[in-house]
């Protein structure tokens, strides 16, 4: 931090920032039980309707069934697992290395464990601020906050509680920070008249 900034506000976040992850956990989960079913003694669709009829119809036509080993099935259902426990494991992290810090000077967002990314904004660039809300997040007050800068740069705070109390605050120091170049220029030109006058 800068020798003259301070923390206006503390930013804090929903608990339910970690759904997306926890949703990729459990479909992991679903897709590891249905990998240990295909590699046990009896597969989980030994017993389907669908493969009794297939397995008729290759005996009528064909007087042997032509199937894929169960191992091959398992094996896909498990690289399937894999995929979503690594991405659980990477919203997990990404989620909780994340930090939002709002300060006299500036708005930051800092993501990463092993390697940290910063995105930040000064106030004085800051040319607009607005909210995002799903109805859930209405019901149980968060949303998300999109910071614009000059140009196309946009920084955003996800899951944030209390969504109006943090926006509100935000505005009041930007309005703060905007008028305070405005007084000067009109005591500045009100300092000019005097001299004029006092020249004349």
């Amino acid at each position: 931090m800068l020798s003259n900034e301070q923390d206006v506000l503390k930013i804090s976040r929903n608990p339910l920032f970690i759904i997306r992850g926890s949703v990729d956990l459990v479909i992991a989960g679903f897709f590891f039980n249905l990998y240990r079913s295909a590699i046990s003694s009896i597969p989980f669709w030994d017993d389907w309707r669908l493969v009794n009829l297939y397995r008729t119809m290759m005996e009528d036509f064909f007087d042997q069934v032509f199937a894929v080993p169960a191992a091959w099935i398992g094996w896909v259902l498990l690289a399937v697992a894999i995929y979503f426990f690594y991405h659980a494991l990477r919203r997990y992290l990404h989620q909780f290395s994340t930090v939002y810090r709002f300060t006299s000077v500036r708005v930051m967002k800092k993501t990463g464990i092993f390697g940290v990314s910063t995105q930040e904004l000064f106030l004085r660039s800051i040319d607009g601020v607005s909210r995002q809300q799903s109805l859930l997040g209405r019901l149980l007050g968060y949303g998300t906050l999109r910071i614009a800068g000059r140009g196309v740069e946009v920084l955003e705070w996800h899951y944030v509680s209390d969504l109006d109390r943090v926006k509100e605050t935000l505005e009041k120091r930007l309005l703060a920070k905007n008028s305070k170049p405005a007084e000067r220029s009109m005591d500045a030109m009100s300092r000019s008249k005097d001299d004029t006058a006092t020249h004349s």
